[in-house]
């Protein structure tokens, strides 16, 4: 069954240009029309194998045309394949969903080799094209760098061997965990047009890419596939979406990022989710604590808007002051959630009560896949758990009761605690418990449930609690796709962050690199330097404060604080416009980082300079990216609060003279068109 969604959307910002809609309605017809017009599953931008026959070779059983379904059966089997699509009428973009069902009353025959994605894209031979992507996080500091590969020739060499398909060029997720190690997005840059691609997916993923005489071969899906169906049995595959653009790469970029915002933010309360400016604190600390911290945002009158309670609130660990991250052992306490006598003697629900009363939401901190040894899980309900593997199980989302009982318990936490914020960690690799829990007919059986039913989990937590926000974190951003950031903001990018004075070049390479891809996520603050502020600026914000055994404002001075808020709630709005870098990607200290965002919609924009620690350059001169060349924009310093006058020709072709005297050092510059 073909079933396809039309939705409307509007765009904020670069708007599509004919060509590109166009070559969008064009490629879904073929890839999708009617098969009596334009064949049969020859054409599907998917492939899969029947008992090792693919499934190109394969003929559908029977067809039953309707104005916009197909049902198709596999032949002389009980297969049944449904592809629910969507296509959107003032987007460049098409995205899809593979479902596979038993509607028979024995197993099915192996299906293997499941590619979600298997296109196609036409490109003469001598043409080059390059894949852009980017790494994943794995608590590096290149997290989220931008990278790029030549599929061949390139300019350099055009004698440059191509990747054919003995020797693709392949990216893939690391563990289990779709953003680790790369992010399941790409940019096929094939010159003057291309197409993004993103995979909806927060298991394993694979895809590759290579060339051939008549264009461009893209293949993704699953890491593992290849097995039988029960009676009945249905299982989905990941989504995939396809972004057509023409011009140049970054404009690809901006559509994705508009897209994205339009058509798979998360809502809360019925409207579009912010990405939130939170105080982030260490769970293990006594509610007293907790409540005078809450209180001081209050009484200074500062934007905060939620209260963070991470790790460290649960189990029996020894309730001491002072307790971080560090010198506690609440890693041992995962799988059993009660809140820790010592530290909350009634529960969560004191402090979610007053962080009510004061207006604050409550961000809490929980990582219920991991159960560790010997916790209150692995003795109630032993048969829900895969493992162990080391000292750690995997709590099995996959089965419907015990995604159920999950569903409730955290339903309740929520309720009581009048949390507002779900943030759901997760710290070990899952692939190792799926692939020994699979039987040699069942290989990605194991996978397909869990992240399924955490899907179902994520959903029904969202429908029963409207006001609900979900922090995806995962060992610092290591679950960030197209699926996942449909339900959640990671609000947490990298464990980097985790250690005091990190460096605050890996959080300008985080925003740089996850911003052409991920339009909403926060970066990091953690001491009072407008430098380090700056370089974590963003739609939201983390202030950490996890040690505030002492007086708060020997942290953060109320003057410095109040000064920088007010500075973020200023410019808040740029972040969901279009991102231009305008320095390439780096993270040498003798360097700088600079970025535009601009929004078209409010003709104005922002732009951000930050000068590295060892940079011996005291000035700058970036051209600005797609102003009116024929209009006034007035540019005001923050920093000076002086203002002048430039037109969008000059900016884009001479540019706006910056310059930073410390080292390190930051400008940041709004404009406004007159």
């Amino acid at each position: 069954m073909f079933t396809l969604f039309l939705a409307s959307q509007v765009l904020l910002s670069v708007t599509p240009s004919p060509g590109e809609l166009a070559a969008t309605k064009t490629w879904t017809q073929q890839a999708f029309g009617d098969p009596a017009s334009v064949g049969v599953s020859a054409q599907f931008p998917f492939s899969f194998a029947v008992d090792t026959a693919p499934s190109r070779t394969v003929s559908a059983g029977t067809w039953n045309v309707e104005k916009t379904a197909v049902n198709v059966t596999v032949a002389d089997t009980s297969i049944e394949l449904r592809c629910d699509v969507r296509s959107f009428s003032e987007a460049p973009a098409v995205e899809w969903v593979l479902h596979f069902k038993n509607t028979g009353q024995a197993n099915s025959p192996i299906l293997s080799d499941i590619r979600a994605l298997d296109i196609l894209l036409p490109l003469p031979r001598a043409n080059s094209a390059r894949v852009r992507y980017a790494n994943g996080s794995e608590c590096r500091l290149d997290d989220f760098a931008p990278k790029t590969m030549a599929l061949g020739p390139t300019e350099e060499d055009p004698q440059d061997p191509w990747r054919g398909e003995s020797n693709p060029f392949v990216l893939e997720s690391k563990g289990g965990r779709s953003s680790c190690g790369t992010l399941p997005f790409f940019n096929i840059d094939m010159g003057d047009h291309g197409v993004i691609g993103a995979i909806g997916w927060t298991g394993d993923w694979t895809a590759s890419f290579f060339r051939t005489d008549e264009g461009v071969r893209v293949r993704a899906g699953l890491r593992r596939t290849h097995f039988t169906l029960q009676p009945g049995e249905e299982v989905r595959m990941p989504r995939i979406l396809l972004l057509f653009w023409e011009g140049n790469a970054m404009r690809g970029q901006n559509l994705l990022r508009q897209f994205i915002l339009a058509q798979h933010r998360p809502q809360v309360n019925g409207k579009p989710a912010q990405a939130p400016i939170t105080n982030a604190t260490w769970g293990g600390n006594f509610v007293g604590k907790h409540i005078e911290h809450a209180r001081w945002w209050k009484e200074q009158q500062l934007p905060l808007e939620y209260l963070w309670v991470d790790a460290g609130w649960f189990g029996k660990d020894e309730a001491k002051p002072g307790a971080t991250v560090f010198n506690s052992q609440w890693w041992r306490y995962v799988g059993d959630w009660h809140a820790n006598p010592g530290y909350f003697p009634q529960g969560l629900a004191p402090l979610g009560e007053t962080l009510h009363q004061l207006g604050l939401g409550f961000v809490l901190w929980l990582e219920v896949e991991r159960v560790y040894k010997d916790t209150p899980w692995t003795s109630e309900h032993p048969e829900w758990l895969l493992g162990p593997i080391g000292d750690n199980r995997l709590y099995n989302l996959g089965i419907p009761e015990a995604r159920q009982w999950l569903t409730d318990f955290l339903s309740k936490l929520i309720d009581e605690g009048k949390v507002t914020c779900y943030r759901q960690d997760f710290n070990m690799d899952p692939r190792p418990f799926w692939e020994a829990a699979d039987a040699p007919d069942r290989v990605g059986i194991a996978e397909i449930k869990h992240i399924t039913g955490m899907y179902a989990m994520w959903d029904e937590l969202r429908q029963r609690h409207p006001g609900l926000l979900i922090d995806n974190c995962s060992s610092g951003g290591r679950r960030i796709d197209l699926e996942s950031i449909s339900r959640s903001i990671p609000l947490w990018r990298s464990d980097v962050q985790c250690f005091p004075n990190f460096g605050a070049t890996a959080m300008q390479g985080q925003t740089q690199g996850l911003g052409a891809w991920v339009p909403l996520s926060t970066g990091a603050c953690d001491r009072e330097d407008t430098y380090v502020f700056r370089s974590a600026l963003g739609p939201g914000m983390v202030l950490i404060m996890y040690d505030f055994e002492n007086d708060t404002t020997k942290h953060f001075s109320t003057e410095w604080l109040n000064a920088r808020m007010v500075e973020l709630e200023s410019v808040r709005k740029y972040f969901e416009g279009d991102f231009y870098p305008l320095l390439s990607y780096s993270l040498a200290t003798d360097g700088w980082s600079a970025w535009q965002y601009d929004r078209p919609d409010l003709k104005e924009g922002m732009v951000l300079a930050l000068r590295r620690p060892t940079s011996p350059f005291t000035v700058m001169t970036p051209v600005l990216h797609e102003l009116e060349p024929d209009a006034q924009y007035e540019l005001h310093d923050a920093d000076t609060g002086e203002t002048h006058v430039q037109t969008g020709k000059s900016l884009m072709e001479s540019g706006v003279q910056l310059t930073i005297e410390a080292m390190p050092g930051s400008r940041l510059i709004t404009y406004r068109k007159q």
